[in-house]
């Protein structure tokens, strides 16, 4: 069962993810820092800013 859990977790940390974000009433410093933090990927666990992981390919919508 371990390993099932696991390949869940693995799963999930590649997997493409869907945001999205509510601007309304934001200052936009926040809603600028929020959307770079989910573009680039540094919200992943398998973020390192000096490799190419390629985690930075999640969608944002922002209404």
């Amino acid at each position: 069962m371990a390993s099932y859990t696991k390949a869940a977790q693995q799963w999930a940390t590649f997997a493409r993810a869907w945001y999205l974000l509510d601007a309304k009433m934001q200052p936009p410093g926040k809603i600028a820092a929020v959307t770079v933090r989910r573009l680039e990927g540094r919200h992943k666990p398998i973020y390192h800013a000096l490799s190419d992981t390629m985690c930075d390919l999640d969608h944002l919508i922002i209404p």
